[in-house]
């Protein structure tokens, strides 16, 4: 083949791939990436055989979607050069990662055998700005009376997350520092249906705190954050916020006068009965608290009572009606835990221990005695991420 011929092949190869990737935008940031990948490597390559091995997993998949790219290149390859294991060939080594909003991968391209390097690409996918994709992140859970059906977690969301809430059986409510969002949940990951700016001014606070207060009807949802002077009603109807009321306290069940941030704090205030006034890191509506030194309390006729024996972070949620989630009280690392407490008697032991990369600084759940979902605020090195939990007891 002529030199001319070989050139012309070459760039045929990489029309039809830089064809395919124009049309990718609309599809999922990972298959967009793939495009990209795969028509630099096509360029590269000049008619070699190549060789893809699977990328190096830096997103928290577990591995799953490096694979997944791994598959994806190799598809869009097949037909346009020649794909080999052994042989002379060109291999391509590559690390895979995210940031907030983007997926990026850098690729080595070394010639086989021998390891002279060939070529350095890069390439890089913006995420829909709209759906915060769910990859699995693997098995999660020791030993206990719950199994985990799956545990899935999205990349890392801009802006810093206070709290956290499922709605029904397909919505996520997420209280940012300076809004409230409302997804949708469905098997692709967490679509964004609405959202709306908290009222001003915003004020300046270290360490934040915000609450979401859900009622039974779950129709509406009192919102209200340290960095806002007031707490907001906002509806649910139709998938759409709706700012409906202001107050100048969070409306909370059995608390007269409602709950208040402590200015420059993220610690609540109020009379709430059976726990006191405080002041509170987390409450759950149905009579618990965490304190500021790391305690977790439950509410009686008598006045609050301590648990003893478990020291708990900053994130509580009933996750049934006789099961209390707490986050583990361990020094900020990179890994915590997601602690199942038994409401009926919290002064046993844990009853499981759900282990989770990076800290976790909210929680969320929704469930009953057949079934459950926890959704987790989880904060590491690369940011904030969301991380959705299915359980259901174990069987016999």
């Amino acid at each position: 083949m002529s030199a001319l011929a070989s050139a012309s092949r070459t760039a045929a190869v990489v029309l039809g791939l830089a064809s395919a990737a124009a049309t990718a935008p609309a599809g999922a940031p990972l298959a967009r990436l793939a495009d990209a990948l795969a028509a630099e490597i096509a360029a590269s390559v000049r008619g070699s055989a190549v060789e893809i091995a699977t990328p190096e997993d830096r997103t928290g998949s577990e591995g799953t979607l490096a694979l997944d790219l791994a598959s994806l290149l190799r598809a869009r390859l097949e037909g346009h050069v020649r794909l080999a294991g052994t042989g002379p060939r060109i291999r391509v080594d590559s690390v895979l990662a995210e940031g907030a909003g983007r997926l990026w991968v850098s690729a080595r391209l070394t010639e086989e055998p021998g390891g002279r390097l060939v070529d350095v690409l890069a390439a890089s996918a913006e995420a829909d700005p709209m759906l915060l994709s769910l990859v699995p992140t693997g098995p999660a859970g020791g030993a206990g009376p719950l199994a985990v059906v799956a545990s899935r977690r999205t990349p890392a969301v801009e802006g810093r997350v206070l709290d956290v809430t499922p709605v029904g059986e397909d919505r996520v409510l997420v209280l940012y520092e300076d809004a409230l969002a409302l997804y949708r949940l469905d098997e692709a990951g967490l679509a964004l249906l609405s959202r709306r700016e908290l009222p001003p001014p915003t004020l300046s606070v270290r360490f934040p705190g915000g609450t979401i207060f859900l009622p039974p009807a779950e129709g509406a949802a009192w919102v209200l954050t340290s960095r806002s002077p007031r707490a907001v009603l906002y509806g649910l109807d139709g998938g759409h916020l709706e700012e409906r009321q202001q107050a100048e306290a969070l409306f909370w069940p059995r608390t007269p006068r409602g709950l208040r941030y402590r200015p420059g704090t993220n610690l609540l205030e109020g009379a709430v009965a059976d726990l006191g006034d405080g002041p509170f890191l987390r409450l759950d509506p149905r009579g618990a608290a965490l304190t500021p030194d790391g305690g977790l309390w439950v509410g009686s006729p008598e006045g609050p009572r301590p648990v003893g024996g478990v020291r708990v972070g900053g994130g509580l949620a009933r996750l049934a009606p006789e099961l209390i989630a707490v986050a583990g009280g361990d020094p900020p690392g990179p890994r915590d835990a997601v602690l199942l407490i038994d409401a009926r008697d919290p002064s046993r032991p844990p009853l499981q221990s759900l282990p989770v990369d990076g800290a976790v600084r909210a929680l969320g759940a929704r469930g009953s005695s057949a079934k459950m979902r926890l959704v987790a605020a989880v904060e590491e090195g690369r940011g904030t991420h969301l991380v959705v939990i299915d359980l259901a007891p174990l069987t016999p």
